[in-house]
């Protein structure tokens, strides 16, 4: 027996409660009879015979009327059916239906490349885009681009939801569900489309995916090829829509790098700032920097021009920019590069760094024997080449009533300092031909007074050594043959050559040699006597004169930067160092293995030898420059990191007693370049009495400054200062334009056979709508139960019903 429906109709649809339902459901309800015979049986045999034995059962009975004989056979052939049906088991069957919609997902490339702002100098680009979204498109991200068209009440997500279920993935390495478009970042710090595509691929499984979306710049660079794990989806069935973001014209774009420092100026000190240009097809165009800065918070002001060209592709154009800083302050200084003529991009145009310029004094403290002549031209040169230099120098071989030479502003010295308060009051110590036996008259004292000028430097002082001449050989040389196996041994960045071998060395005159830059393309900031790197080069390579001597060392220590060499004196280690310089930990070193640099003079008068000494002590007094409170030091872990990476703050921190600081917590403040600044909290650290520290992550690309104030208030005297230059990363960078190409080919390799599957430009997307139209939903049956009919009471009371009535004709035809 089978199943037989007699009729059905159906319930109202339910509606799903938001869009990120995929389905609906219906319901429709049959009446059947479950046990019935086929339709043709009960058709052809069931009724016919029951029809005649209905008849039969009255048609003998000739003495009633012919109309009660057909009204009792009617009674009883309905009572018959009554019955065939109840064995039928009638009843009715509920079905659920559920109609499915297909799935589109949409993934979005949440890259900090995202964050560009394109011009986009094409004018039907331009005008296609705006008709989109009023107002000027380069003042937009590319993220807020993408938002604001897809978004649109006429836009490719609302006519997506009205006939698929849409679900959102944001992109960087792996796809990362999303509600709405606001939860896009632009802040991965590389681009992996296959990556993405390949992990959102094994995580689809069974859904009932139609189609998938990328909306991206197309500018891979991590990763997978995306064009090969696009082939897999397109034998999967799945084709790929590509939707374009960006100037997809070939790049024309150049863009600035902020210099790398100084952190700290002097006030009426020139500053140069070596800023790098670099550029995409406008190569050869003239390049105009400009330097605005704003003191303290206040308005920017023009400071500085410096025109140069721009660089090749793949190539760097370094650019130095000079200003002497009349007021002191903390400035933020914002360096421009002028746009130029169709440039593609302007958001990278600018660059912003922290320069901390104040009114103190570099006081420097020259030691010297004898006053040679190296001793007679640094000094002068020290008193007049620099206002923020002030010099004390000491002569050991002067009589008692010989005048110490000094500066203006300072007294003469009557004696060596030798205490901590004392030598403390320096930035700089230059130690020439200086014998032990003039610091002290007992082995003690040396000692100690040696010691001391270690605790200078760890303090963050500087100290350069200035290697002396005997004639009667190197081992009787003061500077630095005399300070060996002693506590200024540590403090030199190099390693002195073997005692036994320096004695058997006799003094012999050599040629005059002319020091080799030892990184001629980017010399050390000592080195710069001339503003143009490349006439600064020719000057040390062809016009400065040479030496006639120097003290051999062996090498450099590890970690020390050697500047010049020697052009043909060599041992196991290459050409033997002529100027060194190494950091001590928080101050400088520096050591210059000869006496003659007032060779320069000729035929030069003194502009190279002062410029050269004035970089020396500014480079040896930038510790103690940049320590603006001896009871805290601030630092950080990381000067440079990548958006989404963290900085360590610490903090040491002693009390007005020179005792560490007791406090479970202290304040810092994160200020960033439009000068806002924002508390933060450093936790005490366990076991370290005095330590303070936090890790911060660091999401937006800019210049910030970590502060620490006087009571704790922004308004008030800044103590200390650690600036943080946080980049996008280069490869997110360092191609502007949409990658167009690989974008098409994503979409090619993933085509299914019914040609699904193309690449469109950002202004076009809502031209997919139609693409996804025509696929409708489909239904599956979701649950079915049934409601027996035959079992009820309503069933019984029919028959008996007919049954009754076809009792009370019989009674009436006096047949009972």
């Amino acid at each position: 027996m089978l199943p037989f429906a007699f009729g059905s109709f159906q319930a109202a649809p339910q509606q799903p409660e938001s869009l990120a339902t995929e389905a609906t459901t219906h319901v429709e309800e049959t009446f059947r009879l479950l046990n019935a015979p086929p339709l043709w049986v009960t058709i052809l045999v069931v009724l016919p015979l029951t029809a005649l034995f209905a008849y039969w059962s009255y048609s003998g009975l000739t003495r009633l009327e012919r109309p009660t004989r057909i009204a009792l056979s009617c009674l009883r052939w309905l009572a018959i059916l009554v019955c065939l049906v109840l064995l039928f088991q009638p009843a009715f069957e509920t079905t659920t239906y559920r109609k499915t919609r297909h799935q589109v997902h949409v993934l979005i490339d949440d890259s900090a490349s995202m964050q560009r702002k394109d011009r986009y100098p094409d004018e039907e680009q331009r005008d296609a885009l705006t008709r989109l979204v009023p107002g000027d498109i380069g003042a937009r991200t590319r993220q807020e681009l993408v938002a604001a068209i897809l978004e649109r009440d006429d836009g490719l997500l609302k006519g997506l939801e009205e006939t698929h279920d849409v679900r959102l993935f944001r992109l960087q390495r792996k796809p990362v569900p999303i509600r709405s478009l606001a939860q896009m970042t632009s802040r991965g710090n590389r681009t992996a489309l296959g990556d993405a595509l390949d992990l959102h691929l094994a995580s689809t499984g069974n859904q009932n995916l139609e189609g998938v979306i990328l909306i991206s710049d197309g500018r891979n660079n991590a990763g997978l090829d995306p064009v090969e794990v696009a082939e897999s989806y397109g034998m999967r069935g799945l084709p790929i829509y590509t939707i374009g973001v960006g100037d997809p014209e070939p790049p024309r774009n150049a863009w600035i790098v902020g210099p790398p420092g100084p952190k700290e100026a002097l006030r009426e000190e020139e500053v140069g700032f070596d800023v790098t240009l670099r550029a995409e097809g406008l190569a050869g165009k003239n390049a105009r920097v400009e330097l605005f800065g704003s003191r303290d918070g206040g308005p920017f002001q023009p400071l500085a021009v410096q025109q140069g060209e721009l660089p090749k592709d793949g190539e760097s154009q370094r650019l130095r920019v000079f200003h002497a800083f009349r007021e002191a302050g903390d400035w933020t200084l914002r360096f421009e590069l002028a746009p130029q003529d169709n440039e593609s991009q302007l958001d990278d145009n600018q660059d912003v760094r922290f320069l901390r310029v104040n009114d103190e004094r570099i006081r420097v403290l020259y030691a010297q024997d004898l006053p040679t002549w190296e001793y007679r031209y640094i000094v002068r040169g020290l008193k007049r080449v620099d206002p923020s230099i002030q010099v004390q120098a000491y002569l050991a071989d002067a009589s008692p009533r010989f005048v110490q030479e000094h500066s203006p502003e300072l007294e003469p010295l009557q004696a060596l300092p030798r205490t901590e308060k004392e030598l403390l009051q320096y930035h700089v110590i230059l130690l020439g031909e200086f014998p032990p036996e003039r610091i002290a008259n007992t082995e003690e004292g040396i000692r100690n007074w040696l010691e001391l000028l270690v605790k200078f430097v760890e303090f963050g002082g500087g100290i350069g050594f200035l290697a002396g001449f005997h004639p009667d050989g190197f081992s009787q040389v003061a500077m630095p043959e005399a300070y060996r196996n002693t506590p200024l041994q540590d403090l030199l960045p190099v390693v002195l050559e073997d005692p036994v071998w320096m004695m058997a060395q006799k003094r012999e005159p050599l040629p005059p040699f002319r020091p080799v830059l030892d990184n001629p393309l980017q010399p050390n900031e000592i080195l710069m006597l001339q503003r143009d790197p490349a006439l600064n080069r020719r000057l040390w390579e062809e016009g400065l004169p040479g030496f006639e001597v120097y003290h051999p060392v062996q090498r450099a220590k590890p970690g020390a930067t050697v500047l010049l060499r020697h052009p043909f004196d060599e041992n196991a280690y290459g050409k033997r160092p002529i100027a060194v310089v190494a950091p001590y930990p928080r101050g400088n070193t520096f050591f210059l293995a000869t006496d003659e640099t007032f060779r320069w003079r000729d035929p030069y008068g003194e502009i190279y030898q002062d410029a050269f000494w004035r970089n020396v002590v500014r480079y040896l007094a930038q510790g103690r420059l940049q320590r603006r409170n001896d009871l805290l030091e601030l630092s950080v872990d990381k000067l440079t990191i990548e958006t989404g990476d963290k900085v360590r703050v610490q903090l040491r921190m002693l009390d007005a007693e020179l005792q560490p600081a007791v406090n479970n917590e202290q304040p810092v403040y994160l200020r960033n370049q439009q000068n806002d600044v924002e508390k933060r909290v450093l936790r005490a650290v366990p076991g370290e009495p005095g330590s303070y520290q936090a890790s911060f992550t660091m999401t937006e690309a800019g210049a910030y400054s970590f502060l620490v104030f006087a009571n704790d208030n922004p308004a008030d005297t800044v103590l200390a200062r650690e600036d943080v230059l946080v980049k996008v990363p280069d490869q997110e960078m360092s191609q502007s334009s949409q990658d167009r190409a690989t974008l098409e080919r994503i979409a090619e390799a993933s085509q299914s056979a019914d040609g699904a599957g193309k690449y469109v430009f950002l202004a076009d997307a809502g031209a997919l709508i139609e693409d996804f139209r025509s696929h409708k939903a489909y239904e599956s049956r979701e649950d079915t139960h049934t409601r027996p009919v035959w079992d009820s009471l309503w069933s019984l009371l029919a028959l008996l019903s007919i049954l009754g009535v076809e009792w009370l004709l019989r009674k009436r035809a006096r047949l009972v």
